[in-house]
């Protein structure tokens, strides 16, 4: 009878493997018996059931945005220090290598095909082919869900997320879906080009399952929603919190989204880390300007003419030690430009030695003249490899010039703990506070541009972020990189945070210069370099990307096998617990909440990461055969923290580690010498013997708990001046300091010819 009304081509349901057929659609007394059954059933179980909802409520815990379709938009317990049995570490790395699958070539083409079956299985009208469960498979899912809602064991996962779906599955949860409303839009993605498989929320599950077992997990799921669409879920898994009613969500449900945060933006990053700026603390991160008045674009000059007087003396002293020419009867610099330098830095060091509050240092607003002069010799400087200072060579002049210069260089690094990563050209980034994926990014290191940039009609505008450029990262094949760290949050009080052991490395497609400013040179962004992809470093992978094993063994290859265990991953780590450490006044945490961020990093040529920013929804879409690697082995292992870890704190976490800073760092404190040796094995990697120095101390720095510890060392590896030289120094130092309450104008003028 029914066959005679469907009259639509459709491919015939295939036999089931366990040969048991399927009810049809005329056995209607045993389905409704079993119905009325499932009522009774159910409401028994209610009565022992914390928090009913009644009936009213019906996806109470949904905002009206998932009405339709969702759309998809376009430590090692800090190794404790290697607690864990390396027999555990073993195994859990060579699952992680059976995992991987997908390669740069075929993962487009093997995601689009699984998406493809995914979505013709979910658009069978399989009422149509008078498909059934049989009553054993109806009654084994009713009692399956039923025990779930008694165990509290329901789970609703808002979004495109299926390794989720399928983990809980797994572990005897039911899922509560509603099949009126998929994850994600299968007509769309159904007629839609390959490569769009790229843009979905995570990789589809590379699934073996045939039509007819599709089927059946559908009118499962159907049946379960028949039961649970009035019940609470117990966990939710979702990464846009608007799709979160938080109003009429239950306390007893488990969800995936901290109610607030400020650490995520970057002007709340900025401003919740204005205490560590210009410290020294176990928190790398370059220093920001968030200009929302004239103070803080005075401070940002500050800054600014600070860090190029700096810059100046790194420039004088390097030239020197490299026997570079720096005087000539013919230069272009005229030579009372160093004598300026050195009064100006006299007088910031006497400003932080007295203690001295005195605000606009440089008196930039009323000595414009003086200063655009100066900039223009510093520029030339910069960017003139011919660049000479107007003096005649005399020997006893170059060593006068460069003991005065060395000294206040050592001294100001007192009080500049960031002068390693800002090089020479004092280059800063201008962020745009409200875009992502390095759209409306600008680098710059011209003051004027800056200010325009910042300015609108005379008035300051007040969605930038200004932060100083590091200026001496690490480079592999002669390009820059960062990463991309995925860290877990499972409670913000105490904070508890969890580091992956995995996670992804940019690349920027073309080699490094401080010369260029092309975005393809400095922005590692994946939107981004996707666009100069065809015509990249021929080293760089095709990707743009490697994961951490390829970069372990990088290091490997270049002697520094031991800089990853030792400075990198931990150092990270110890950067996200300062921050979450610093954002817990700001922020509101609900119990039972968990969030996954990404947070990006960018290490230095001597190995020591740097927090750049954090993402509270760190793309998980395979946009790279790499990503589609990683995100279903994340996804797997979030649940084993947030499930399985939550039950039984031995359980398995797979490459989530736990940062525990204080027991990491008794361990460590034992390790200090041995790293100093590892570091030092690799000598075949440029300038590394002075490398050596700077990451013992840091690497204390990084296990320290307090803001109290060891500064930088300078990045500079020739021997000290002599004491002939340095008493000499000091004591023309002293001379200078007598004339500080001379403007710096004045100084300039004074000294402006020979």
């Amino acid at each position: 009878m029914n066959s005679n009304k469907n009259t639509r081509k459709k491919k015939p349901l295939m036999p089931r493997n366990d040969n048991k057929p399927l009810i049809n659609q005329k056995d209607k007394t045993k389905a409704y018996t079993l119905d009325t059954l499932n009522k009774i059933a159910a409401n028994e179980i209610l009565e022992n059931t914390c928090n009913p909802i009644s009936n009213n409520d019906l996806d109470n815990e949904v905002t009206s945005d998932t009405n339709t379709n969702v759309k998809q938009d376009g430590f090692n317990q800090i190794p404790e220090l290697k607690e864990e049995s390396q027999i555990s570490e073993q195994s859990k790395m060579s699952s992680l290598s059976n995992r991987y699958q997908l390669n740069s070539k075929n993962y487009v083409q093997e995601l689009h095909k699984a998406l493809i079956k995914e979505c013709n299985h979910n658009l069978l009208d399989y009422t149509s082919l008078n498909a059934t469960l049989d009553f054993e498979s109806l009654t084994n899912v009713t009692s399956r869900t039923l025990k779930a809602i008694q165990d509290q064991k329901i789970f609703s996962v808002l979004g495109y997320f299926p390794t989720i779906s399928l983990e809980m599955n797994n572990r005897g949860w039911v899922e509560k879906r509603d099949p009126y409303r998929p994850p994600t839009n299968y007509s769309h993605y159904l007629k839609s080009a390959p490569y769009m498989v790229n843009w979905i929320e995570s990789p589809p599950l590379l699934s073996s399952i045939n039509e007819n077992e599709a089927i059946i997990e559908r009118l499962k799921s159907a049946q379960s929603w028949s039961i649970l669409k009035d019940k609470r879920s117990d966990f939710i898994f979702v990464t846009r919190k608007r799709l979160i009613n938080w109003s009429n969500l239950s306390e007893l449900t488990s969800v995936s989204q901290m109610t607030r945060h400020v650490f995520c933006t970057k002007t709340g990053l900025a401003q919740c880390l204005e205490l560590y700026k210009n410290s020294v603390t176990n928190l790398m991160f370059p220093r920001c300007h968030y200009i929302r008045s004239e103070a803080d674009s005075d401070a940002f000059i500050e800054d600014y003419i600070t860090t190029a007087l700096v810059s100046t003396l790194k420039i004088i002293v390097k030239g020197i030690e490299n026997n570079k020419k720096m005087f000539s009867s013919n230069g272009n610099i005229p030579y009372n430009f160093i004598d300026f330098v050195k009064r100006c830095v006299s007088k910031f060091l006497n400003k932080h030695i007295t203690g001295n509050t005195t605000k606009n240092l440089w008196a930039y607003n009323c000595q414009k003249e003086v200063w655009n002069e100066f900039m223009i010799h510093y520029t030339k400087l910069i960017i003139d490899n011919n660049a000479r200072f107007d003096h005649e060579y005399i020997y006893e002049l170059e060593l006068d010039v460069y003991a005065k210069c060395k000294y206040l260089l050592e001294n100001v690094k007192k009080y500049c703990p960031q002068h390693y990563i800002d090089g020479i050209t004092n280059t800063w980034i201008i962020k745009p506070s409200s875009n992502c994926s390095g759209h409306g990014i600008m680098l710059s290191r011209d003051l004027h541009t800056i200010k325009r940039k910042i300015t609108e009609a005379g008035f300051l505008r007040n969605n930038y972020i200004l932060q100083k450029y590091i200026e001496r990262p690490l480079l592999v094949y002669t390009c820059k990189i960062d990463l991309r760290q995925w860290f877990l949050v499972t409670n913000m009080s105490p904070v508890v945070v969890w580091m992956y052991k995995e996670g992804y490395v940019r690349f920027c497609a073309n080699s490094f210069s401080m010369q260029n400013m092309h975005e393809s040179i400095h922005l590692s962004n994946v939107r981004l370099q996707m666009k100069y992809r065809k015509f990249r470093n021929p080293q760089v992978p095709d990707e743009c990307m490697w994961d951490y094993r390829e970069l372990k063994d990088y290091l490997r290859k270049i002697g520094q096998e031991y800089v990853w265990d030792e400075l990198i991953f931990p150092g990270m780590g110890e950067s996200i617990y300062a921050v979450l450490k610093a954002a817990t006044d700001t922020s509101f945490y609900r119990d039972k909440t968990f969030q996954l961020f990404g947070a990006d990093f960018l290490i230095t040529e001597n190995f020591i990461p740097y927090l750049i920013e954090i993402n509270s929804i760190p793309g998980l879409n395979p946009s790279t055969s790499i990503i589609a690697n990683l995100v279903p082995m994340l996804l797997s292992d979030i649940v084993k923290v947030t499930v399985d870890y939550g039950k039984n704190s031995n359980a398995d976490t797979g490459l989530f580690m736990k940062v525990v800073p204080e027991k990491w760092k008794s361990a460590a404190t034992v390790k200090l010498n041995s790293v100093a040796v590892a570091v030092n094995r690799g000598n075949s990697y440029k300038s590394t013997a002075g490398k050596v120095d700077r990451g013992y101390n840091v690497l204390k720095s990084t296990v320290a708990t307090n803001v109290e510890t060891a500064p930088f060392m300078t990045g500079y590896h020739h021997q000290w001046m002599d004491s002939v030289n340095k008493k000499l120094a000091k004591l023309r130092l002293r001379i200078d300091s007598q004339n500080t309450t001379d403007d710096c104008g004045s100084m300039y003028s004074k000294h402006h010819s020979t």
